[in-house]
């Protein structure tokens, strides 16, 4: 069997994200018995490849086949290009594009989103080339903000149609008395989860052909599913963003629709969840150490930091100056973030030259400030010889947790999740160490920016000195982890 590799023209580092994790799947092999022969199959450069390798044995032919499957994704950052150079796209009607410096709308702080006037007809079409699915396991992703929400209104999210009237030939994903709703047309499954108006929402739809399933997810966790169905059969027809058709009637959208993505396999319940909660990714590694290697591109930058052998790969590694430090911007769902007291969970590997009262992850909000920051995670020390963990409130300048005590020039892992039901729990080396009372938030209204190394002033905070050591494998979510997902990520 052969490992081959998607490529584009037209790809992004933003989207490795989605490329990297679309696996090789096989076709069973097929023995032959002809004469000796060897061939090779392929198509255009693109990431629509099918290769057949033909490999001689002493009476028989024996012909692998391994079928990469297609991918399409459609960011909507003021453009209606496919992110693979393919599958592009045009606006029928004018739907237009939210602004890129909005506050109040997106779910993540980069690039834009696609607004739909459901009164205006507006909807994004795809007409040619075909996007089969027809026969074989798909899955289908989305950001959607839904305003406003009435049980008696169909909302179109995402359509193809070769026959509105033949049975399994017209596909379409929609909102349906407020809940998610996908049909073959006569094949149809209905989401338990009731949406709520002018929320942002994950939605996935997976078809898995092996095992004959319908399955539906909101924001990561599956909400219903639905065995023993008949494979979508369309053979031709556009894809239609924004808009659906049902028998004779067209169903519009009405509000935000987002990074729109579509592989011709069943992506499984983990990959889902990872898509909708995986705000970003910093591995540190070369050559692109600063690049957010999750799906929103929120790439940062750094000043006076190097590249070392890490705890995976490669680490970041910060002088313990103003002048050396790492710097995203973007989240939404941190504290300083535009949204008031949602989950969030912060997973990082450290090693520190110092631990002299020094700060590790500070968020500061667009207007800098002492009174707008706060030191997420510090070392906190009475003597500057050994230092503790903390995890510090901004309000009062007091901790609302301290850690076990860190060795210098050692790797320990460290994971901090936040609900506001839990409020923090921390936990060092994949072990719980400690969590607080119910802890609440209030919206800043801006995107929050992270740094790491750069010792800000926040409030009374003890843990303002700069970081110096170094730093590898930063994942944020916008969920509250699970011990066994700490336990993951502590295990490299």
């Amino acid at each position: 069997m052969f490992n081959i590799e998607q490529s584009s023209n037209h790809q992004s580092i933003r989207n490795k994200f989605f490329e990297r994790r679309i696996s090789k799947s096989g076709i069973s092999q097929l023995q032959v018995n002809q004469k000796h022969l060897t061939s090779e199959l392929q198509t255009p450069k693109n990431i629509r490849l099918y290769y057949i390798k033909e490999v001689k044995t002493t009476s028989t032919t024996t012909t692998t086949a391994s079928t990469v499957n297609v991918s399409a994704y459609w960011t909507f950052d003021n453009t209606t290009a496919d992110s693979y150079g393919v599958y592009n796209g045009q606006l029928i009607n004018n739907p237009t594009y939210t602004p890129p410096t909005s506050n109040n709308l997106p779910y993540v702080g980069r690039g834009q989103a696609l607004t739909f006037n459901s009164t205006l007809n507006q909807s994004f079409v795809v007409s040619a080339p075909f996007f089969d699915m027809s026969y074989t396991s798909f899955t289908i992703e989305a950001w959607i903000y839904p305003i406003p929400l009435t049980s008696i209104v169909v909302r179109g999210i995402f359509g193809q149609c070769q026959c509105s009237t033949c049975a399994n030939q017209c596909l379409y994903l929609m909102i349906r008395n407020s809940r998610l709703y996908v049909d073959f047309n006569s094949n149809y499954l209905s989401g338990s989860t009731t949406f709520s108006t002018s929320t942002w929402y994950h939605i996935a739809f997976v078809y898995n052909y092996d095992t004959r399933q319908q399955i539906l997810y909101i924001n990561g966790i599956q909400d219903t599913i639905k065995s023993n169905t008949e494979p979508y059969q369309g053979h031709n027809g556009s894809i239609y963003i924004g808009s659906t058709q049902t028998n004779s009637t067209t169903n519009y959208f009405q509000g935000y629709i987002d990074n729109v993505a579509l592989t011709t396999r069943a992506k499984s319940s983990v990959e889902i969840l990872s898509d909708a909660s995986l705000m970003a990714y910093y591995s540190f590694d070369s050559p692109n150490p600063t690049i957010d290697n999750g799906p929103y591109g929120l790439n940062g930058t750094s000043i006076n930091t190097a590249t070392i052998t890490g705890r995976v790969n490669q680490a970041m590694r910060f002088l313990g100056s103003s002048a050396s430090y790492f710097r995203a911007y973007g989240f939404y769902q941190l504290p300083y973030g535009v949204v008031n007291a949602k989950p969030f969970s912060i997973a990082i590997w450290i090693n520190p030259s110092s631990v002299n009262n020094i700060a590790i992850i500070q968020m500061l909000s667009s207007a800098v400030s002492s009174l707008n920051c706060e030191t997420l995670l510090g070392i906190s020390s009475s003597n500057g010889l050994t230092g503790q963990i903390i995890v510090h409130s901004s309000s009062s300048g007091q901790s609302w947790l301290t850690g076990p005590f860190v060795t210098q020039n050692t790797w320990a892992h460290i994971a901090l999740t936040y609900s506001s039901a839990n409020g923090y729990t921390l936990y060092v080396n994949g072990v719980l160490f400690g969590s607080t009372d119910s802890i609440s938030y209030s919206s800043s209204s801006t995107f929050a920016n992270l740094y790491i190394g750069y010792g800000y002033s926040c409030y009374s905070s003890a843990a303002k000195g700069y970081y110096q050591g170094y730093i590898d494998e930063l994942y944020i979510y916008n969920r509250e982890l699970s011990q066994s997902d700490v336990t993951s990520l502590a295990n490299p």
